[in-house]
């Protein structure tokens, strides 16, 4: 059946078709709550790839507002930025929907990771500097960014391994490296708290508040420590192992 020409699809039929594995209670709640959103689009003939796209050319509109450190012009970014990171629910979810899977695709999303996302806090920085002249704001700006973009790239690549066994170990390991998975309870009150695709998070409060000073030295802690957790995790773990190498234990 053509997906496409049927708009009138019942909520629990959609919810059928898009369930996938949630990490969080309420990244399943905000899954049923942006279907709302993709009923509508699914009758037409907007693609995955081209919502993708739209949201992160919305998160770098975002960030380049705050470049003016005006307040209300802070509060429109804060709120298109958040706008912008919903959308990413509903890519997805047409993109299972109508079963559309193109290389591109997850290629566009790797793309608002290391643009929208690091580019927010470093026009963030800047803004404060032209309200309040004082330089260090564009260095913490600067820092969020460089912290944010390393902690997602100063990660071990399987490719680099020629060793099937050494792969698929780091394969693994990678798995652990995220806060985001249904095993680990204890952090979802912090990306309850924290994460930015959920709509009242710090960082929206803080400039609602007009506390962007505060939200920028807060997500830049945030990301230095994320940073040194992948990091350390990552050369704990690759040093056990190596010494496994060199120090097999002896069969019985």
């Amino acid at each position: 059946m053509d997906l496409q020409m049927k708009p009138a699809y019942t909520m629990p039929e959609l919810r059928e078709l898009c369930k996938k594995e949630y990490y969080s209670r309420f990244q399943q709640k905000m899954h049923s709550i942006m279907l709302y959103v993709t009923r509508p689009l699914l009758s037409t003939n907007i693609t995955p790839n081209q919502i993708t796209i739209f949201w992160v050319l919305l998160q770098i509109v975002a960030s380049g507002l705050l470049l003016f450190g005006v307040y209300w012009i802070n509060v429109v970014a804060v709120l298109l930025y958040i706008f912008a990171m919903l959308l990413d629910y509903v890519d997805g979810q047409i993109a299972r929907i109508k079963k559309i899977k193109t290389y591109k695709g997850i290629f566009l999303e790797e793309l608002g990771i290391y643009f929208g996302n690091p580019l927010f806090f470093l026009c963030l920085g800047i803004g404060l500097y032209r309200s309040t002249h004082l330089l260090w704001y564009p260095i913490l700006g600067g820092l969020a960014a460089i912290f944010q973009l390393y902690s997602k790239l100063a990660v071990v690549h399987a490719d680099a391994y020629k060793d099937p066994v050494f792969r698929e170990n780091i394969e693994k390991m990678k798995q652990k490296l995220t806060l985001r998975s249904a095993e680990k309870k204890k952090t979802d009150l912090i990306f309850f708290i924290f994460r930015r695709s959920q709509p009242f998070n710090v960082m929206f409060f803080g400039i609602i508040l007009n506390f962007p000073e505060v939200v920028l030295i807060i997500y830049t802690a945030l990301f230095f420590l994320d940073m040194l957790r992948k990091l350390y995790t990552q050369l704990r773990t690759l040093h056990r192992w190596d010494k496994e190498l060199v120090s097999p234990k002896t069969e019985k």
